[in-house]
């Protein structure tokens, strides 16, 4: 029987949101409200969506305090200086310390809209929290992780308080997500592990990459708003980065946020671009996977 690709979500290997089929399988699909199929198109063509989550201050307050508790813990873990851009530290991975900060990444609202978006289960594997904005150069997720089959990855900003551009917001390059894949094999960059100081040196010339890319484009930076207890979902591949407009942008105020980040279940692997070497068939695998991942540890505690 022959493949119709203008009704199977999963006739290709990347997300059915992703698809040059996409109107066509939304068209015929019986399966979604019509408010479901408005908020895929727009994924589809922006590569971004902000739900409300509706979260209660009582449920917001401990996420906040076991934040401002992992500053005072020696052992906390935060993003390498070469990923900090401000003088605001990031915290990373605390799920694993916070059982607010674990139980944020299965929201069900969450979960739910990224399982009519993808058609699959997604699966949390990572958290970022900010105190203050992070400033950070645009980047795609996918040089930090990335899947086989690609493009099974999303972002989830939740604001723990309201943001836009007068505390740090996020900027986004919307449609972003259609440009190519750019892992460092692209631009002709070596193996981090090859040259001195590979992971810093690297990075900096992929986000001067990134600023000339926006620039031949013509691309325009969008500054997302949210408000408390918003959150914004984000394709694998679409840019963004710290907002900081001069003159407005104060990073003295704090821009309570979580960043969540998920994997679907079914692809064969969930690797660090970084520092693999995919043309020769060589991963550096991510340490999640359909049985191991923040939901299975929450399931298990």
């Amino acid at each position: 029987m022959s493949t119709n690709y203008f009704t199977d979500k999963h006739a290709l290997d990347i997300p059915w949101i992703e698809s040059p089929f996409f109107y066509d399988i939304l068209e015929k699909d019986t399966t979604l409200t019509q408010e479901q199929k408005d908020i895929c198109v727009q994924y589809h063509e922006k590569g971004y969506l902000v739900i409300d989550l509706e979260l209660t201050d009582e449920q917001i307050a401990p996420v906040v305090t076991d934040m401002y508790t992992a500053l005072e813990d020696q052992s906390t873990k935060y993003h390498a200086d070469h990923f900090t851009y401000s003088d605001s530290r990031r915290i990373f991975e605390h799920w694993r310390k916070s059982k607010a900060i674990a139980e944020l990444t299965v929201h069900p609202k969450v979960l739910d809209t990224l399982s009519f978006l993808y058609d699959k289960e997604p699966f949390p594997f990572s958290t970022i929290n900010f105190i203050k904005g992070s400033n950070q150069p645009l980047h795609s997720d996918i040089m930090h992780f990335h899947t086989v089959p690609a493009l099974w990855m999303v972002g989830v900003w939740v604001a723990l308080e309201d943001v836009d551009e007068t505390n740090g917001s996020l900027n986004i390059v919307p449609g972003s997500h259609k440009w190519p894949l750019y892992e460092y094999h692209n631009l002709n960059l070596p193996h981090p592990d090859e040259i001195e100081n590979g992971e810093a040196v690297n990075y900096a010339k992929y986000e001067q990459f990134l600023i000339d890319l926006v620039k031949a484009k013509k691309a325009e930076k969008y500054t997302v708003k949210l408000k408390k207890g918003q959150a914004l979902i984000w394709a694998a591949n679409i840019l963004h980065g710290g907002c900081n407009v001069e003159g407005v942008t104060d990073f003295t105020k704090t821009r309570l946020t979580q960043a969540n980040h998920y994997f679907f279940k079914g692809c064969s692997k969930h690797y660090h671009p970084m520092f693999s070497r995919p043309l020769e068939g060589q991963y550096a695998a991510k340490w999640c996977n359909d049985d191991n991942n923040i939901k299975t540890f929450l399931q298990n505690s």
